[in-house]
């Protein structure tokens, strides 16, 4: 009976010492799976399914970038088109006008008797004024004539002014001999030394107008 109650004894005794232990799982080992020489070096018998593929993060595409430039189409199409079409079309009317003046019948009619010019374009009168020609003893030729040179800034080798200097010749156009039409003073009758005088305006528009080879009649 002893024996008995002593073995009892000691089995309660050591349930009472041993430890209600839990065990814990294993912590998770980091390794971090790369595809490259360190994969080589994997066991066989782990398998591809373990390899944690690489995340790849793209970066931004240039054409989706607000500061991106023209595609290789856009400056193809860019180059083969005219740098403007204003200005090709202001050339094209001016190469047009310059055509027209150049193909017009140009003519200029001077009247001593009523002391005036008629400048003509095809037989149409453009553009007229008054003249101061040649007074008595230094008349002015009558007849027909032709442009024979023109000097905007001519001085005379015959006459002087009232200063005793060259007289001023501007915007010549000369038709015969020594004789000019040239900008000069226009008192309403025949003044000159033989030349047609015509006012500042007038003589600069015929000075621009007038060719080489453009007929003057010169009538009485």
């Amino acid at each position: 009976m002893r024996l008995l109650s002593l073995l009892a004894a000691l089995s309660l005794v050591g349930c009472a010492y041993t430890p209600n232990e839990t065990l814990s799982e294993p912590e998770p080992r980091e390794t971090d799976w790369r595809i490259g020489d360190d994969a080589a070096g994997l066991s066989a018998d782990m398998g591809l399914g373990f390899m944690a593929l690489p995340t790849t993060t793209s970066a931004p595409s240039e054409a989706t970038s607000s500061e991106a430039g023209p595609t290789q189409a856009e400056a193809v199409v860019a180059e083969s088109m005219p740098a403007s079409v204003e200005s090709m079309t202001d050339e094209s009317t001016t190469q047009d006008a310059n055509a027209t003046e150049t193909t017009k019948r140009r003519s200029l009619t001077i009247s001593l008797s009523d002391q005036a010019f008629e400048y003509k374009e095809d037989d149409a009168v453009v553009h007229a004024g008054p003249i101061s020609s040649g007074k008595a003893g230094h008349s002015t030729p009558a007849g027909r004539f032709k442009v024979l040179s023109k000097n905007a800034d001519k001085v005379s080798s015959r006459y002087t002014n009232q200063l005793g200097m060259q007289a001023w010749m501007p915007y010549s156009i000369q038709f015969h001999g020594h004789y000019f039409l040239h900008e000069g003073w226009l008192p309403g009758y025949p003044d000159s030394h033989g030349c047609v005088r015509v006012g500042e305006k007038d003589a600069r528009f015929l000075f621009e107008r007038l060719r080489i080879g453009d007929p003057i009649l010169v009538a009485n």
